[in-house]
């Protein structure tokens, strides 16, 4: 437990003390802010845009953290940084759980930031009390974290290090697009997550009916579906030879 507490605590400031990530969330709170300008463009639709803006950008902020784990893992793999944790019996199992929790902590911190500071901006902006279901469906962006880092873990211990984003990138696209592509033949076949179980639509969050057995429920998923991922990726990386 010690190893993968380390390992986590190891990304988790990695990625946090990055300026750059700061620099990001700054980015990201401007353009939230920036769609008060778009009250005549949007026919006074302003607040769902904000609100759909914030919750896109949020998903984004949380695939970047996922995409820079996939750059970490074959890297330190190359390099043998985590040669003397690989070299013992569950060495490999709690490497890869150490570098999903600690991704999952990080992409929670960046979202939750995204949060409080799209709420903020909110209150400025707008004299209306907002709705149950608009805090639930940010929530919902911040714990999609945790089946993306399953995804990103999974290809890192298999697929080329050059291509590990890249396939990562386009199997978030294809989780989040099940429903268009389910009923095209040979090309989904029920493998890949569905991550519209986490994906509110702007015009949603003004309706208090979504129940946070709800938001349970697909946390839960998420937790299992990670679960089932990691461990085939654990079960995949023994054969893996490592420096």
């Amino acid at each position: 437990m010690n190893e993968i507490i380390a390992i986590a605590s190891g990304t988790w400031r990695r990625i946090l003390r990055m300026r750059s990530v700061y620099f990001l969330i700054l980015c990201v709170l401007i353009l939230i802010a920036s769609a008060l300008n778009y009250d005549v463009l949007s026919m006074q639709e302003h607040k769902p845009l904000m609100i759909d803006v914030s919750l896109v950008l949020n998903t984004i902020a949380i695939v970047l953290v996922v995409i820079s784990m996939t750059f970490e893992i074959p890297k330190e793999l190359r390099e043998g940084v985590a040669s003397t944790i690989l070299s013992k019996p569950l060495g490999r199992t709690q490497y890869l759980i150490g570098k999903a929790l600690g991704t999952v902590v990080t992409g929670l911190v960046v979202s939750l930031i995204i949060i409080a500071g799209f709420f903020i901006i909110y209150n400025f902006a707008f004299t209306e009390k907002m709705a149950l279901s608009m805090l639930q469906a940010h929530l919902l962006i911040a714990a999609s974290v945790i089946p993306m880092t399953a995804l990103g873990v999974f290809f890192s211990v298999f697929v080329p290090e050059m291509i590990t984003p890249i396939i990562t990138v386009i199997a978030i696209w294809f989780a989040y697009s099940t429903q268009a592509i389910s009923n095209i033949p040979y090309i989904y076949a029920g493998v890949l997550p569905d991550l519209e179980l986490f994906n509110f639509k702007a015009f949603a969050v003004y309706s208090d009916r979504l129940s946070w057995s709800y938001l349970g429920l697909v946390i839960i998923w998420g937790f299992l579906f990670s679960c089932f991922a990691i461990s085939l990726a654990s079960l995949i990386f023994r054969y893996k030879d490592v420096k």
